[in-house]
């Protein structure tokens, strides 16, 4: 492990190290609680990990100290040790582990790895990540690679200045029957211990002084100090704590390397029957743990390399920890399956596990580009073949006043009730067109083609249809991986998907060309966006300046694909609507600032919203791969376009520099809605993209520093607000509330453009 710079944050928070693609993680880092290894779970693993050292033999009488990421370690009194008890002929166990003092232990934290250090011991989890090979091309060899589903790690215990032996562990105490002593061949002086057949550690040991092979040793009882410390019975295979250690005399410096992996077989999925595309190039758990340490040298050089990219960047700190938190969380939620004999994509949303969610995958967009389009295209192909549908739209009769209550509602929880008014309001029908749906299922259970596991009729608010912006999710992210990859065969492949989205999108916008219609499928309710759980500022769709802005983003994508496919009627039509809703936004501004929803007798009028400039980031985006075929300054090409721009760059500075701060919170961090207290870390990170390199407003230096101190304050939400769950989403007044352990916030990662 290279030397690096220490967090400067507190550094009791979980973080997750995954593969790429096989939905599961190793997550350590909070104190006092259970992680480990988890699998297809949204959530940290349920083992309690000892990760120590012993000053002496395996058999001294000395205490055995441990990281802190164990039950009880959060306090540092000898009366709350960790005491393992599992039955009668264990009742007399010695405390298990006692953890190292805080003021003992730093962390370094990088983009592909977790450093820490208490004393002689040092413990380091690496995660690279890169591009996923596109199967229908690469080479078994290359597949191997790229979808080694294990992490490595390197636990060191340094006895250079020793005078007697010491010990290094480390142990997975789990709460469940299962666990086990790899007895397969793992190669010359390697041993390892999983559970069952999915999950496992294989480990060998080295000497850094010599180089060559040191001997490790085993153990599996109801404790790792007892395990440690049996002479004649060091496996019981009763016992829930297995383990690995190795001594290191007097002298010397010991590295255990450890592959820490998964192997799931056979299928995992129903409505859809998937495995794991790994199975097709790996024999099992074994045979991933044999690969992964005979890969440990490369994949711990690729991680130091990441690391280094990530910090030569010209980006704070804060921005920094930013990113990394954010994409060891992104790779935990990563799922390549094997479905009908071809691979399909899937990124789990978090502890929420709705597979291949719309309104996540068209903000990781970018990220994706840059490292595997070929998941992109499988994505889109994916929802235009088993999920999408075609809908009418609602016309009412009347007005009706909606009702004014915020909701900030965690979607894991009931839906809310509906909005009485909004349910009486009789309506005729008309002409929708295609959208699609809002996923593809939950928790490893596809939905039914052309439905989504969330979306229900009849709601106002979370759980309601999103039926327009799903539509511009698809077309933004279409857009998006044709600029980066100028695929036109697959445009020409799709171009009936590519009109009948622009019918559908004209039908949608009536007479001011965006969203003012809700989709029938809503049946009384009314169609809700991807801030679903936001107050009406944000949640509803109709005249929604968020929504309007997005529509415009997506007539533009559309020009560009009607441009490649010589369709210069579409291309007009598409830029004349752009236009229309450019002109219709920047006409909306009062005392520079925009309304929320663009309805005047609506709670949300009175609200402020930052994300209003979102959509800017598509067309930006077109621009800078050289899609468009302009600069980005071209992009506001019309008068009402740079109307709106104008508009727009008004609106956010003039939020982000409101006297009475009611953009921010109290720590100084983004708030979304100046009506709500939920705010999302995922779409603040696209926000301060898009103040920072379309709007240029970080050049003015109050801004600046009202943008550095949020980036300070973000940090907080997650080391501290959200300490055990990895990563979250929605912060609730600085402190994580819902959607934890979240794929979205690699949105933070369009910062190192």
């Amino acid at each position: 492990m290279k030397n690096r710079r220490t967090l400067s944050c507190p550094i009791g928070f979980n973080a997750q190290h995954s593969p790429m693609g096989a939905f599961m993680s190793f997550t350590c880092g909070n104190p006092g609680t259970r992680g480990g290894i988890g699998l297809q779970i949204g959530q940290p693993g349920d083992q309690e990990l000892f990760i120590g050292v012993i000053d002496g033999d395996r058999f001294s009488n000395v205490p055995l100290k441990c990281l802190p990421f164990f039950v009880g370690a959060a306090s540092n009194q000898a009366e709350n040790f960790m005491v393992e008890q599992a039955g009668p002929s264990e009742q007399n166990v010695r405390p298990d582990a006692v953890p190292f003092d805080p003021k003992e232990i730093s962390r370094c934290y990088g983009w592909a790895s977790d450093n820490w250090q208490a004393g002689d011991l040092t413990f380091t989890v690496y995660s690279p990540f890169g591009a996923i090979p596109d199967p229908d091309k690469a080479s078994k060899k290359e597949m191997r690679e790229g979808l080694l589903p294990a992490v490595v790690a390197e636990l060191v215990v340094d006895n250079t200045k020793g005078t007697k032996p010491k010990t290094g562990i480390f142990a997975l105490n789990y709460p469940h029957p299962g666990p086990r002593m790899i007895t397969d061949d793992l190669g010359a002086g390697r041993i390892g211990f999983g559970c069952r057949r999915g999950e496992g550690v294989a480990v060998e040991v080295i000497d850094m002084v010599g180089g060559a092979k040191a001997e490790a040793f085993g153990f599996m009882r109801w404790s790792a100090t007892d395990g440690i410390r049996e002479k004649f019975n060091p496996v019981h295979l009763l016992g829930s704590c297995p383990g690995v250690g190795f001594e290191v005399p007097a002298g010397k410096a010991y590295k255990m390397v450890l592959a820490i992996g998964s192997y799931l077989e056979g299928y995992q999925t129903t409505g859809l029957d998937g495995k794991y595309l790994y199975t097709r190039y790996f024999d099992g758990l074994s045979d991933v743990l044999s690969a992964a340490l005979d890969a440990a040298p490369k994949l711990v050089a690729k991680a130091e390399a990441l690391d280094d990219e990530l910090e030569a960047a010209k980006l704070s700190a804060d921005q920094k920890f930013l990113i990394a938190h954010a994409t060891h969380s992104y790779y935990g939620s990563t799922q390549l399956l094997e479905i009908e004999g071809k691979p399909f994509w899937v990124v789990n949303e978090g502890e929420y596990c709705m597979m291949n969610t719309l309104d996540l995958s068209v903000d990781h967009v970018f990220w994706e580009l840059d490292r595997n389009p070929w998941v992109v295209r499988n994505l889109l192909d994916s929802f235009a073949a088993k999920y999408s549908y075609t809908d009418e739209i609602k016309f009412y009769k009347g007005e009706f006043a909606a009702s004014a209550e915020h909701m900030d509602h965690d979607p894991s929880q009931p839906p809310p009730p509906p909005d009485a008014a909004q349910l009486s309001r009789p309506y005729q029908t008309g002409p929708g067109g295609i959208s699609f749906c809002h996923d593809m299922g939950a928790h490893n259970n596809f939905a039914p083609k052309g439905r989504s596991s969330y979306e229900l009729a009849n709601l106002t608010s979370t759980f309601s249809y999103m039926t327009q912006e799903q539509l511009c999710n698809w077309l933004l992210t279409a857009g998006c991986y044709l600029a980066k990859t100028g695929d036109k065969s697959w445009l020409k492949h799709n171009r009936k998907i590519v009109e009948a989205c622009l019918d559908s999108m004209a039908n949608r916008g009536g007479e001011v060309g965006f969203a003012q219609y809700d989709s029938t499928k809503t049946a009384g309710g009314q169609e809700i966006t991807t801030y679903d759980s936001l107050d009406h500022s944000l949640a509803q769709t109709r005249n929604n300046v968020y929504m309007a802005v997005k529509c415009w983003a997506s007539y533009r994508a559309l020009a560009l694909m009607f441009r490649d496919l010589s369709d210069k009627k579409a291309e007009a039509k598409c830029l004349a609507l752009a236009d229309k809703v450019a002109g219709f936004v920047a006409d909306q501004a009062v005392d520079g600032v925009l309304p929320a929803i663009f309805e005047k007798d609506n709670p949300g009028y009175a609200s402020r919203i930052l994300p209003a400039v979102e959509g800017c980031v598509y067309p930006y985006y077109f621009a800078t791969t050289g899609y468009a075929g302009i600069k980005p300054e071209e992009v506001y090409g019309t008068d009402a376009e740079k109307r709106m721009f104008e508009a727009l760059k008004v609106h956010t500075r003039t939020l982000l520099l409101d006297p009475e701060h009611r953009s921010v919170f109290a720590d100084g961090g983004i708030k979304l809605s100046s009506t709500s207290n939920n705010s999302w870390m995922s779409k603040i990170s696209i926000f301060l993209h898009v103040t920072r390199k379309v709007l240029g407003l970080d050049a003015d230096p109050k801004v600046a520093a009202v943008i550095a101190k949020a980036d300070a304050a973000h940090v907080g939400w997650q080391a501290v607000g959200s300490s055990y769950w990895a990563c979250c989403d929605q912060i609730v007044s600085g402190e994580g509330k819902a959607s934890r352990y979240y794929p979205r916030i690699i949105t933070s990662a369009l910062w190192m453009s």
